[in-house]
């Protein structure tokens, strides 16, 4: 990779121009015709002094690209516009570089111990799409920020006790407990059924409304015979999660739930009261407003702890089991306000959480026939969604003759929905189409697993040539490379910087955007340049098994699985 051997170059020419240390950034031209890297620096420094007086960054860059005395590895240097320098890499050392390319180390940095804290279902609930959403992201967040370095803990915090999982449990005395013989599936599906009972007649019946409430407060009292039915529930949704979380290729560290937070996020606030909360008509609140936020309860005027206190539990249990760096909450969006007063109060209890906590925040998503709700039943399930891109994925993968045995049905939907949900920005709002989702040709999962399985394809196929297990080696002699080669080459170079840059800005998109167009310049190298039949086989081969293994690393950090054949 060749953007550090620029930088460094770069330094000592500034150096040599009597300039000060400045933070040299490289940019990713959109064409070759600008170059495989350029920088602004000469704009950057053209609000220092160096040894000699200039009129225009212009003339400061001219006069970096006459002190960087032409390095080897590089073709030409050129400045444009009012003070840019684009930088064109040699083919052959482009060649060259093929073979370090997976195994190049990460650029130095701070390496930090994170905890990722992500998915969040609540028991007695549906597990819907937006939980989809949010732990397909914060799987790739921890993916990514562990390929870069970083320590990671990933972390599950779940809700088990409140007034969603009374009216849960009113809804199953209502249809009657069901028989144990059900399978975790069933099981699942009758709490699903049971709360959307119990939420509809909390909103219209007075009477039903008074009946949870009591079971709610039988709930924190540990009333005997609610616990044992909220016991077995319980273990009847987590049993289900697992099955999710096991499809999606998610595993936790640890799951932390609401039960074990209230009791001390509850004395947490109350030792803390006249100090950082107050009392207000009977309950204890958060006086947000002195700080420009809002006011919060923390404690209801009857005694019992709010969501907001149970984080006070929350941080400090994390922070006791994993002592972190920082801490990474994917959520969404519409608790952006929340969480602002929530790590506000962490920091004024125990100062070690401040700048460790941080919001990543994420949009709604529905599907494109409209919005759901778990009160009323209307809604989504994760595995009803997977299931209806399951069944898509096959209809397509038969109209196109692939090979599609369940596994690797099951593979491309799962990637489908993924990519679906990781190639927009996390704080866009989506509207999932099935349709889309499924494209062999579009922008999609499946055309990334495709491409990929079109690389295996070729390797498997290849005859005659001595090919290494573990690199493919060209002999040192000059190469005329054909555009479409090139074109692969100089994507192939930006890989490690992509992920990098998809870490640091704790977002998976720019890696989807460089995976789809790597996948694009192949496919035309696979269609105008012939592999095997060339003079250039050798060279060719070895292209195609980077950009598969490439492919396959990339879509591991989007926690896509790559199937060898489709």
């Amino acid at each position: 990779m060749f953007d550090q051997k620029i930088i460094n170059d770069l330094k000592t020419a500034i150096k040599t121009l009597g300039f000060g240390e400045t933070k040299i950034q490289l940019s990713i031209p959109e064409t070759i015709e600008f170059g495989d890297y350029s920088t602004n620096i000469a704009l950057q420094l053209s609000k220092q002094e160096g040894k000699k007086t200039y009129h225009s960054p212009h003339e400061i860059a001219s006069d970096i690209v006459e002190k960087l005395n032409h390095p080897e590895y590089l073709e030409r240097v050129e400045t444009a516009g009012p003070g840019f320098i684009n930088f064109y890499i040699k083919d052959s050392y482009l060649i060259k570089n093929l073979e370090g390319i997976k195994s190049r180390k990460v650029s130095p940095h701070a390496q930090k111990r994170m905890l990722v804290e992500y998915a969040h279902p609540n028991t007695h609930k549906a597990f819907h799409i937006g939980h989809l959403r949010n732990i397909i992201l914060g799987e790739s967040l921890a993916r990514l920020l562990e390929d870069y370095g970083h320590d990671i803990f990933r972390a599950n915090y779940q809700g088990d006790i409140g007034l969603h999982v009374a009216k849960a449990i009113w809804g199953i005395k209502k249809l009657g407990v069901p028989e144990e013989s059900l399978g975790v599936k069933e099981k699942a599906e009758f709490l699903g059924r049971a709360y959307a009972t119990g939420a509809q007649a909390y909103e219209a019946e007075e009477e039903a409304k008074q009946e949870i409430v009591e079971i709610n407060k039988a709930l924190y009292r540990k009333d005997p015979e609610i616990i044992e039915i909220w016991k077995t529930t319980r273990q009847w949704s987590l049993d289900y999660f697992d099955l999710i979380y096991k499809r999606l290729g998610s595993k936790f560290d640890r799951l932390f739930f609401e039960s074990e937070t209230e009791s001390l996020g509850k004395e947490i606030v109350q030792k803390h009261l006249g100090r950082v909360f107050e009392e207000d008509q009977g309950a204890i609140i958060f006086p947000g407003k002195k700080y420009g936020l809002h006011n919060r309860v923390f404690i209801t005027s009857a005694g019992n702890p709010t969501y907001e206190a149970k984080d006070m539990g929350l941080g400090f249990i994390e922070i006791d089991t994993f002592p972190f760096d920082l801490a990474i909450h994917v959520v969404a969006s519409e608790q952006a306000g929340y969480f602002q007063v929530i790590f506000k109060a962490l920091e004024l209890i125990d100062p070690k959480f401040t700048g460790k906590e941080v919001h990543l925040s994420y949009g709604m998503v529905n599907l494109i026939s409209g919005k759901m709700s778990s009160r009323t039943g209307q809604v989504i399930t994760a595995e009803g969604l997977i299931e209806s891109v399951k069944s898509k994925v096959a209809e397509v993968m038969k109209e196109s003759r692939l090979d599609a045995p369940d596994e690797v049905v099951e593979k491309v939907a799962i990637g489908a929905i993924k990519f679906s949900m990781l190639k927009y920005s996390p704080s866009s709002d989506i509207a999932f189409d099935i349709e889309q989702s499924v494209s062999l040709q579009g922008d999609s999962g499946p055309y990334l697993q495709y491409t990929y399985a079109r690389t295996r394809s070729v390797l498997r196929n290849v005859r005659g040539l001595k090919i290494e297990d573990s690199t493919l080696r060209m002999e040192d002699r000059e190469i005329d490379l054909d555009p479409e080669e090139r074109a692969v080459l100089r994507l192939l170079e930006y890989f490690p910087l992509i992920v990098e840059k998809s870490a640091i800005e704790l977002s998976p998109t720019a890696l989807t955007e460089y995976l789809l167009e790597l996948s694009r310049a192949f496919n035309v190298f696979y269609q105008n340049c012939p592999i095997l039949k060339s003079d250039k086989a050798v060279l060719r081969v070895q292209l195609t098994k980077v950009v598969g293994d490439t492919i396959e690393k990339g879509l591991y950090l989007l926690g896509i699985e790559a199937p060898e054949r489709m």
